[in-house]
């Protein structure tokens, strides 16, 4: 029989096994432990239920546009659990200026494709709108090398639509400083585009009337751009590890030792605990696998350690309906590092998502740090809170006392890609091949968010197993 260990227990990891188990389903003879180091599995996946409040310590949702997490809650029986956002609430605010302006219709991601909500909006000066217009005139860039997302809006789009809408959008996901982050392994979309379109806003025009040409063609898509499960994300955790009974899942588990033998892998843990493998997956954060490989495989570990991690904190407040002050008409708003607030964005999540807050209530969840403010998330819970609810008094005007606030911190917890990660991780994989059976997997390397780490621990399982089988595994 043979033997896979998976060290790490985030959805990464948690797919890892996943698609482990789905081949001893088939037949196959093997052997798989899940090692996790706290006693929580899910990874910064992690859903509080209080009181009839559904309140989310990580993601709160994923995108549809990649298929890996629709797919998997698929085969995990969860079809009729997911949950797209309100279609009756849609819109999107700006906070500049010192008022929260509406995001135009037509703007994708921070492309313009309908003139006139472009034209007419607040949100840009005119001489900014000017500039945005000139991307359908600026040649394309030439040559094949990797730029910072700042470098590339300024290039084409200017420097108003960097400030306005790339830093508090784009680098926002990545909690990312914008001069810093890679645009080719961030949104490839945009460098692609260009290659092929030269102008953004002649290729989102050409994709969308592609789009359009080919709707009838195409069946409806019954998923909104952002999804989640009826009681939170947690529910993909829990199922994941339902849906595995044949993978032993050990919490509470901290790897000491990673060694190399003549045939497999030794494992040790703090408490004494022991295990050898066959093939052995790594799906904790960078940082974390670097430690590991130290003794193993130093060049890995040397680069692995280059990979920067911010920090992170979430604040979601409760507040009683009746009275409150603001309508809470839209998904939230996003905030310029210019205006100079605490907050960096806020989800108004009892009106983006249904099932979240009670009747008789609303709930709101606002993000702080990241790599332009990270001292703010290491700040204490008490001094968030009110600096939350000053942003949120000055902005929205709420005066109310909330009936809770959940303060969770996420310290070091936000991978950063900066320009020419690709070519690290593209370094780290041909290092591996030095090390046969060992395989990485995790927010690290090929993507951030739940469908990119779905997908890269099912490749690291395919890749493992095909190593046990004696094919050449194909490295992630």
């Amino acid at each position: 029989m043979k033997k896979i260990i998976i060290i790490g227990g985030g959805i990464a990891g948690l797919a890892t096994a996943f698609r482990i188990q789905s081949e001893i389903n088939e037949g196959s003879n093997l052997e798989c432990i899940l090692l996790e180091g706290t006693d929580h599995f899910g990874g910064k996946i992690s859903t509080e239920k209080s009181d009839g409040f559904v309140i989310e310590r990580g993601p709160d949702s994923f995108i549809s546009q990649k298929p890996a997490a629709i797919q998997l809650c698929k085969r995990l029986g969860l079809e009729d659990r997911l949950t797209g956002t309100n279609p009756g609430a849609p819109s999107t605010f700006v906070y500049t200026g010192g008022k929260l302006v509406t995001m135009p219709d037509g703007l994708s991601l921070m492309i313009p494709t309908k003139f006139l909500p472009f034209a007419m909006t607040p949100l840009f000066s005119l001489p900014g709108k000017i500039r945005m217009a000139f991307d359908l005139l600026i040649p394309k860039k030439l040559d094949n090398s990797d730029e910072s997302l700042a470098s590339f809006v300024r290039r084409r789009m200017g420097e108003e639509a960097l400030s306005k809408m790339a830093e508090p959008m784009l680098a926002g996901i990545y909690a990312s400083d914008p001069e810093k982050m890679s645009i080719s392994s961030t949104f490839p979309m945009f460098v692609e585009t260009e290659k092929k379109y030269r102008s953004l806003i002649l290729g989102m025009l050409a994709r969308k009337k592609a789009m359009l040409m080919n709707s009838s063609k195409r069946p409806t898509n019954p998923y909104s751009l952002f999804m989640t499960l009826k009681d939170g994300l947690g529910e993909m955790v829990d199922a994941s590890i339902k849906k595995s009974p044949n993978i032993q899942f050990k919490s509470g588990a901290k790897v000491s030792y990673i060694g190399k033998q003549k045939e497999g892998w030794n494992v040790k843990l703090d408490d004494g605990w022991e295990s050898q493998a066959d093939a052995l997956v790594v799906a904790t954060p960078g940082s974390v696998t670097a430690k590991l490989l130290q003794n193993i495989a130093p060049d890995t570990a040397e680069l692995l350690n280059s990979i920067h991690y911010v920090s992170t904190a979430t604040i979601t407040l409760g507040f009683k309906k009746e009275g409150f002050s603001h309508s809470l008409d839209g998904f939230g708003f996003v905030v310029p590092k210019t205006e100079g607030r605490s907050i960096l964005a806020c989800t108004w999540t009892s009106s983006k998502f249904p099932h979240r807050a009670p009747k008789g209530y609303v709930m709101l969840r606002c993000y702080v740090g990241g790599a332009l403010q990270e001292d703010i998330a290491e700040k204490d819970p008490k001094t968030l809170e009110n600096l939350v609810r000053k942003d949120l008094h000055q902005i929205m005007g709420i005066t109310e006392t909330p009936v809770f606030c959940k303060v969770f911190k996420n310290h070091k917890s936000n991978v950063q890609y900066h320009v020419d990660h690709s070519a690290k991780i593209d370094s780290i994989m041909e290092d591996l091949n030095n090390f046969p059976g060992l395989f990485l997997a995790g927010s690290a390397y090929r993507g951030i968010g739940i469908p990119d780490c779905i997908q890269n621990g099912t490749l690291a399982a395919e890749s493992a197993l095909k190593f046990l089988n004696g094919k050449s595994p194909q490295l992630v």
